[in-house]
């Protein structure tokens, strides 16, 4: 999800610095492990997040349509940070070719948060995990409505919403799955 030239860019600088010429390392395996150390944090459930949760349930006033609202965040939140990230893969890359001499032992792009939103990476942490809980959320809450009164009761009134917003649930899973993390292992390596 990540294209060639920036991964291979930030590949290359990150062995250069931290490795000896010459040794095997396999940097997909590394950034793949990192990815599941954070799909650790990610996957777990906050008060925070059970709060907005019973916050969503109690603006579900009938005719508002506020849960086809709130399915939109989700897609906007992980449409930003997924932007966010390749930008900041962008700026890291450009940083990487800029420097010519490579000396070993000292890394080309100096660790610094000043690529992240107000200088705070663990909030790009958050807001995917807060997505992810999201969408979750949305899907079991159509599951459940669906198994415990059916697919034509009065929840479902607008049958076509309904449709847009598991479709949106499952779409922004998918991105979030394929594109954000791995961009964000790979950025916070």
């Amino acid at each position: 999800s990540v294209r060639k030239a920036d991964y291979l860019t930030m590949r290359h600088g990150f062995i250069t610095v931290h490795l000896a010429p010459g040794s095997k390392f396999d940097f997909q395996k590394y950034i793949k492990r990192s990815l599941e150390d954070d799909f650790k944090v990610v996957v777990g459930i906050s008060p925070l997040l059970w709060a907005t949760v019973v916050i969503f349930l109690l603006i579900n006033v009938n005719g508002w349509q506020a849960l086809f609202w709130a399915s939109l965040i989700p897609l906007i939140i992980i449409l930003a940070v997924g932007t966010k990230l390749q930008a900041i893969i962008t700026q890291m890359a450009i940083d990487i070719q800029e420097r010519h001499a490579v000396v070993q032992g000292i890394p080309l792009v100096q660790v610094s948060d000043k690529y992240f939103w107000f200088s705070w990476p663990p909030l790009v942490l958050y807001l995917i995990h807060f997505t992810l809980f999201q969408n979750a959320f949305q899907i079991t809450y159509f599951l459940w409505i669906w198994y415990e009164f059916g697919i034509k009761s009065c929840f479902h009134e607008n049958f076509t919403l309904i449709i847009i917003r598991v479709t949106l649930g499952v779409a922004v899973q998918v991105l979030c799955s394929y594109i954000t993390l791995p961009l964000y292992a790979l950025v916070t390596q």
